[in-house]
C-alpha cells in the first residue's frame, strides 16, 4: 500500500464519518462506492472493510446523541428484534431474488422522503401501532440484507415516517446500526472480506469526524438540520436512482 492510496483511504474515512455522526447512518452505502470509484479497492474489500469503521462512527454517535437525550431506547430494541432476522432472511434470498427493481423502488422512496422532509412535518403524527413499528424493521432488515448494506440509509427516513423528529431520528438511527451491523462484521470477516489496514484506515478518519458531525447536528437548530439532512438526502436518491437506471439491473 503506497502513501497516496493510504491517505486516500484515511480522507475517505474522515468525509464519511462526519456524514454519519451528521446524518445517523454508518457510513457503509457511501464508503464502498467511494472506496471503489476513487481507489479501485476489489469489490468484495470494499464492502467488508468499512463494516469496523461503522461500529466506531456509529458507536460514537449513539454516545454524543445519547448524551443530548436523543436515542430512542425501547423504539431501538423494537426496530432491532424484527430487522436482524429479516436480515439473514433477505441475505438468504438474494439467491432467488434480483435486487435490482428493488433498488429502484428504494431510490424512489428515498427521493420521496427528500423532498417529504424538506417540505416539513405539519401533517405528520406519531406512529404508537407496535405492529407498525415491527412491520418498519423487518423492512430495514430485509432490504439490507438483500442489498448487501447496512440499511443506514433507510431508517432515518423510515423513523421520521413513525414520527420522530429529525435530530432523534437521527441518533436513534445511530444505535440502530451499531448493533444491528454487528452480524454482518461477523460474516464478512469470516468470509475473508475485512482488510485490517483499509479498516484501520478508515477508523483513523472516521473517529474525529464522526464526534464532530454530531455535534454540528446536535447543535444547529432542528430546521436547519432537517433542510440539511433532505438536501442530503435529495442528492444521494438522484444519484442512487441514476445509477440504477443506467445499470439495466432491474
Amino acid at each position: 500500500m503506497d502513501l497516496a492510496y493510504a491517505l486516500g483511504v484515511l480522507l475517505i474515512g474522515m468525509f464519511v464519518g462526519f456524514l454519519s455522526g451528521m446524518f445517523g447512518f454508518g457510513g457503509s452505502s457511501v464508503s464502498t462506492p467511494l472506496l471503489r470509484m476513487f481507489l479501485n479497492v476489489p469489490p468484495y474489500i470494499a464492502l467488508g472493510s468499512p463494516f469496523p469503521m461503522t461500529i466506531v462512527s456509529s458507536g460514537i454517535g449513539t454516545y454524543t446523541y445519547n448524551r443530548a437525550g436523543n436515542v430512542d431506547w425501547p423504539l431501538t430494541y423494537r426496530i432491532l428484534l424484527a430487522m436482524v432476522p429479516a436480515s439473514v432472511l433477505g441475505a438468504y434470498l438474494t439467491a432467488f431474488i434480483s435486487g435490482g427493481a428493488l433498488m429502484l423502488l428504494t431510490a424512489i422512496f428515498l427521493l420521496y422522503m427528500a423532498l417529504r422532509i424538506m417540505l416539513g412535518e405539519r401533517d405528520r403524527k406519531k406512529v404508537k401501532n407496535p405492529f407498525v413499528v415491527y412491520a418498519a424493521g423487518f423492512t430495514i432488515g430485509f432490504i439490507s440484507g438483500l442489498l448487501a448494506n447496512g440499511g443506514g440509509s433507510l431508517i432515518v427516513p423510515i423513523l421520521y415516517l413513525l414520527g420522530k423528529r429529525i435530530k432523534r431520528a437521527i441518533g436513534t438511527s445511530l444505535a440502530i446500526v451499531l448493533f444491528g451491523s454487528l452480524p454482518a462484521i461477523a460474516v464478512h470477516w469470516y468470509l475473508g472480506h475485512v482488510d485490517l489496514i483499509v479498516s484501520l484506515l478508515l477508523i483513523l478518519g472516521a473517529t474525529p469526524t464522526s464526534y464532530l458531525g454530531a455535534r454540528v447536528t446536535i447543535g444547529a437548530k432542528r430546521r436547519s438540520i432537517q433542510m440539511a439532512y433532505g438536501a442530503f438526502l435529495l442528492v444521494f436518491s438522484i444519484a442512487f436512482l441514476l445509477f440504477e437506471l443506467l445499470s439495466g439491473n432491474f
